[in-house]
C-alpha cells in the first residue's frame, strides 16, 4: 500500500497490450500525415515551409517521446512525474521549433548560391538539398525525442528512489 509520500506511476505501473494506446496515438499519425499536404499547399508562401514543418515535426516528436515503440517504456500525460516535467519539455520543445525556424531560414536563403545539381529533384526521393534538410530536422528530432525521454526517465527514477 503507498503512503502519503509515495506517488502511484501509471508509466512503471503500465500492463502492456497489443493495442497499446491507440486512441492517442492514431490521431497523431493522421496528424502528421495530413500536415504534410497542408506543408505542401503553404510551400510557396512566405515562410511556409518553415511553418508548415513545425506541425508534422511536433507530431512526430510527440510520438517519439511518449509511445512504446519496440519495447521502450512508455510514459503517460495523466502520470504526475510527467506532468510535473511537461512544462521543461514544452519549453525545449520550444527551443528546438525555433532552431528548426532557423536552421530551414539560413537553408532556404543559400539556395541563391547552390549549385543548380543540388536543387533539382533527382528521380523520386527528391532533389539532394531538400533531403539533407529533411535528413537535418530528422536528427533534430532524435535528439530531441531521446534526450526528452532520458529526461522523464530520470524523474521516475528520482522519484522512485525518494519513495
Amino acid at each position: 500500500m503507498l503512503d502519503q509520500n509515495s506517488v502511484a506511476c501509471k508509466c512503471r505501473d503500465h500492463k502492456r497490450a497489443a493495442l497499446d494506446r491507440p486512441l492517442l496515438f492514431l490521431p497523431l499519425i493522421l496528424i502528421m500525415i495530413v500536415s504534410f499536404g497542408f506543408l505542401l499547399g503553404i510551400a510557396n508562401y512566405h515562410y511556409g515551409i518553415q511553418l508548415g514543418s513545425l506541425i508534422p515535426y511536433t507530431a512526430f516528436v510527440v510520438l517519439g517521446i511518449f509511445s512504446a515503440q519496440r519495447g521502450q517504456q512508455p510514459y503517460f500525460f495523466s502520470c504526475s512525474i510527467v506532468l510535473q516535467i511537461m512544462p521543461q519539455l514544452a519549453r525545449r520543445h520550444g527551443g528546438f521549433l525555433l532552431a528548426i525556424v532557423v536552421i530551414e531560414t539560413i537553408a532556404l536563403q543559400l539556395t541563391r548560391h547552390m549549385p543548380v545539381s543540388w536543387l533539382i529533384n533527382s528521380g523520386r526521393g527528391g532533389s539532394p538539398f531538400y533531403l539533407t534538410l529533411i535528413g537535418l530536422c530528422m536528427c533534430f528530432a532524435l535528439v530531441q525525442i531521446i534526450s526528452s525521454r532520458s529526461l522523464l526517465d530520470q524523474a521516475h527514477q528520482v522519484k522512485q528512489t525518494l519513495t
